[in-house]
C-alpha cells in the first residue's frame, strides 16, 4: 500500500513537472513578442521636413502629436517629431526624418485629431519639404521639388492635404483609394519659402516626442 502511495506520488510530482515546464516556455515566448521591443534611432538624419502651427494651445498641439505617434510608433518609430515653442508660434521638425507619406499624414492629423473638439482647436498649418522621385504620389510636376503642404480653412473632407510646388503648381493629395492626386488649374496658396531652417531654430522649449 504503501509502494503504491509512493508511486502515485512520483506521478503527481512528474506530471506538475512537466506543466511547469510548459507554462514557463510559454512565458518566455510571450516576454519575447511583447511590444516594447522596438529599437530607437540613434542617428539623426539631415532633412529639410517643417511644420509651422499657429493659433492653437500648446496643450492640444501636446496632444495631437502624442496620438499620432502612439498609433504610428507600434511596431517601428516612423515618427519621431521634435516640437519647439516660439511663443505663440509653434515649429515641427524630424531630427531623424519620416517619409513623404507619414509626414502629410502627420500634417493632416495636427488639422484634425482624434479626441479633440475641433470647435475649438482650429490651427493654422503650413509645412514645407523636397520631395523625391521615389517618394508617393510623385509626378514630374511634383518630383524633386521644394513644396508647400497644407490644408485650407473651408476644407470638410478630412482625409486630403494640399500641396503647392516651387513653381506654384497646385495638387490635391487625396488619401483614399483612387484619390491619390489631382492637379489644380491653380494652387490653393502661393508657394513661399519658410521663415526658418529645420536646423537653425532655437526656442525656448524643446519637446522630443516618440
Amino acid at each position: 500500500m504503501t509502494k503504491a502511495i509512493i508511486l502515485v506520488a512520483i506521478v503527481i510530482v512528474a506530471v506538475l513537472l512537466m506543466v511547469l515546464s510548459r507554462n514557463r516556455k510559454v512565458e518566455s515566448s510571450v516576454t519575447k513578442t511583447l511590444p516594447g521591443t522596438i529599437t530607437k534611432p540613434t542617428n539623426q538624419v539631415k532633412n529639410d521636413k517643417l511644420v509651422i502651427v499657429k493659433t492653437v494651445k500648446l496643450d492640444f498641439l501636446k496632444q495631437a502629436i502624442e496620438q499620432f505617434c502612439k498609433s504610428y510608433n507600434q511596431e517601428s518609430y516612423v515618427a519621431l517629431p521634435r516640437l519647439i515653442v516660439l511663443n505663440n508660434l509653434y515649429i515641427v521638425t524630424f531630427p531623424y526624418d519620416i517619409d513623404f507619406e507619414r509626414f502629410c499624414y502627420f500634417i493632416n492629423y495636427l488639422k484634425y485629431p482624434i479626441d479633440i473638439d475641433l470647435k475649438i482647436y482650429k490651427p493654422n498649418i503650413v509645412a514645407w519639404c523636397s520631395t523625391r522621385s521615389q517618394d508617393v504620389w510623385m509626378t514630374d510636376d511634383i518630383a524633386n521639388k521644394n513644396v508647400m503642404i497644407y490644408i485650407p480653412e473651408w476644407d470638410k473632407e478630412y482625409d486630403n492635404v494640399y500641396l503647392t510646388t516651387q513653381d506654384n503648381i497646385g495638387f490635391k493629395m487625396g488619401f483614399a483609394i483612387g484619390h491619390a492626386h489631382k492637379k489644380l488649374d491653380q494652387p490653393v496658396i502661393q508657394y513661399r519659402k519658410p521663415e526658418y531652417e529645420p536646423n537653425e531654430i532655437h526656442g525656448s522649449d524643446i519637446i522630443d516626442f516618440q
